[in-house]
């Protein structure tokens, strides 16, 4: 970790009170034990509405149980957002070690997010990845993550199903056994499992950041600048919900400009989004003329809209 970072000197009762000052917007769960086999065990979510939520929660972390908890601290894309009250430090890291590289890497709009974690007797945060490249801080406690390698195949994809899973579990994975102070990278897309060890609670801080841009969103983007035009996505492209999105990093592209004139999308992208797009209005070529227009809005004005700014 560098020098310089100022990381809450007493991690255990900042964490309890962050979740305490807004528990209805925490995530908190427990994993629990079959009654009648013991081998099995499930997920159980806690009620945020529930005035003993957060007493349970807190029970758990003094009592070395198998719960968890996460808590959003910063939510921004380049321009503006939030920052959660006690959470300066975890902001002055995004102006100090982010913010000039993810302007350089990101020229047509970027999104930021931290998040903290608290966990611990075990628990775990069975495999998934996220839209983002990530760093996980970790400021106290053990916590043992495992990483499966992006497989080639799915890193050549333009365009590509945040639920597919299995297809990202096929690599050998790598295991890393955090210690306080030290920082993990996890790229876009690769799986990763993260336990907590031991009694003794574990508390990170992730930062996620990049410019995932889901594809309902570009083709609600598109019926605007072009009203009537009504392009729309397949069934299997066109679910909007966080864990089922489709979509392409925006920044993988944004380097090329204008693509070969200047003025269209680049070739790669424009051939994937094309086979994407359907249209009962207009032809392909008109398509591909109106995603020119959007494409060099994009290049002008900041109009990405992060990831979560799903149309209804």
């Amino acid at each position: 970790m560098p020098d310089g970072i100022p990381v809450p000197s007493d991690p255990v009762p900042w964490a309890l009170e962050m979740f305490e000052a807004d528990v209805v917007s925490a995530d908190m769960q427990c994993i629990e034990k079959d009654p009648e086999n013991e081998s099995i065990q499930k997920i159980s979510f806690f009620d945020q509405n529930d005035p003993e939520c957060f007493n349970r929660f807190s029970s758990g972390i003094h009592h070395g149980l198998p719960v968890h908890g996460s808590l959003e601290l910063i939510d921004y894309r380049d321009d503006g957002g939030t920052l959660r009250e006690n959470a300066e430090w975890a902001w002055q890291i995004f102006n100090d070690q982010f913010k000039t590289g993810l302007a350089v890497k990101h020229p047509m709009g970027y999104y930021f997010k931290s998040t903290l974690w608290m966990s611990c007797g075990e628990h775990c945060y069975k495999a998934h990845c996220d839209f983002a490249d990530g760093f996980l801080m970790h400021i106290t406690g053990s916590k043992h993550v495992r990483v499966w390698p992006v497989p080639e195949q799915q890193r050549q994809k333009v365009i590509y199903d945040h639920s597919d899973f299995n297809a990202r579990l096929t690599t050998d994975p790598l295991d890393f056994e955090l210690k306080p102070g030290q920082i993990l990278f996890i790229p876009a897309s690769a799986m990763h499992e993260v336990v907590a060890h031991g009694e003794q609670p574990a508390i990170s801080v992730s930062f996620h950041m990049g410019s995932p841009y889901p594809l309902v969103v570009l083709c609600d983007q598109l019926n605007k600048l072009q009203p009537g035009v009504e392009v729309f996505l397949p069934p299997h492209l066109s679910r909007n919900l966080k864990f089922n999105l489709s979509f392409f990093q925006l920044s993988r592209f944004a380097h090329f400009g204008g693509g070969v004139d200047g003025k269209t999308v680049p070739p790669e992208l424009s051939e994937a989004l094309l086979s994407s797009l359907k249209s009962k209005k207009i032809n392909s070529a008109e398509i591909k003329e109106l995603l020119s227009v959007w494409w060099q809005l994009a290049l002008s004005q900041p109009i990405y809209p992060g990831p979560w700014c799903l149309p209804e």
